[in-house]
């Protein structure tokens, strides 16, 4: 009878999986489902373009209030990973490796014959899109990042709880245009660890975000290729020509070969230095005494 009993109880590795999923999905609901109905209804208020300014600082500040809010009363702690302390350095950092990359990957591109300037269109419109790209990093990195990978480690340790994340991540794009299986993949092993590790590194949002968004605004506003999927129109009018796997085909430079293998060799290094400084967080089951 106790034999029978025992095992239908549920193991501690169990318990310990189904409170972490618990968690995930109560920070999703408590953060990001609000966020996507308070959110658009900001931008609603007004259109008048004089504006626009304002309302984007209402919707950042909107994003990172209901985070903190989240992180201090369900969590009763502190936001560290929104501490202002080298916020400046790492938002500095971020945007010179995200625009540095990106200028790397049209570099390639550009020596194989698959990317080439056609002409160039008017700043004010480039102006107008750092809002919102600024908003949609900021979010995917508080949603990816600061929740599911952030609440994953803290279980599982950093090596799972990356590659999960990552393939999350990556999912999530699958049915943008033109994505598929290779710009999911493509999303998931370069985004993913890159911007992963840009928070393990930091244990902050700032150096992931701004990656991110200085990744896309170089993408779409700067080069007008693809931004995952969808078309943007931006500074210098620009074409891709070849084959899918060197140009990324319709979803955009970062299903292209040339992304993958820098933003991978990025984040890798991003990796060693966590692994040597010794800040990688190790399984919860590699606490737990053996039987």
């Amino acid at each position: 009878m106790q034999i029978a009993l025992s095992r239908r109880t549920p193991s501690a590795h169990a318990r310990r999986m189904a409170s972490v999923i618990f968690r995930i999905v109560l920070a999703l609901a408590c953060v990001v489902l609000p966020l996507l109905l308070l959110v658009p209804l900001v931008g609603r208020v007004t259109a008048d373009p004089a504006w626009q300014p304002l309302v984007a600082a209402v919707k950042l500040a909107l994003i990172l209030g209901v985070y903190a809010f989240y992180v201090n009363r369900i969590e009763k702690r502190p936001a560290y990973e929104l501490t202002p302390q080298r916020a400046a350095r790492e938002w500095c950092g971020g945007i010179v490796l995200g625009v540095g990359l990106f200028g790397l990957v049209i570099a390639l591109l550009s020596t194989f014959g698959a990317f080439r300037i056609t002409g160039s269109g008017p700043w004010l419109p480039v102006a107008g899109m750092l809002p919102g790209l600024l908003i949609g990093a900021l979010f995917e990195e508080i949603m990816f990042r600061a929740i599911i990978f952030r609440i994953l480690e803290e279980s599982i340790g950093s090596w799972l709880a990356l590659g999960i994340s990552a393939a999350i991540f990556g999912l999530m794009h699958f049915m943008n245009p033109g994505a598929g299986v290779t710009g999911t993949l493509a999303v998931g092993i370069e985004a993913g660890i890159l911007l992963g590790a840009a928070y393990m590194l930091t244990r902050r949002l700032w150096l992931c975000t701004a990656i991110h968004f200085a990744w896309n605004f170089t993408q779409g506003a700067i080069f007008s290729t693809a931004v995952s999927g969808h078309g943007h129109a931006g500074l210098f009018q620009s074409t891709l020509t070849g084959p899918a796997w060197l140009t990324g085909g319709k979803f955009g430079p970062e299903a292209s070969v040339a992304a993958v293998v820098l933003c991978l060799a990025a984040g890798s290094a991003m990796l060693v230095i966590c692994a040597r400084s010794g800040t990688i967080v190790q399984p919860f089951w590699r606490h737990m005494p053996q039987a």
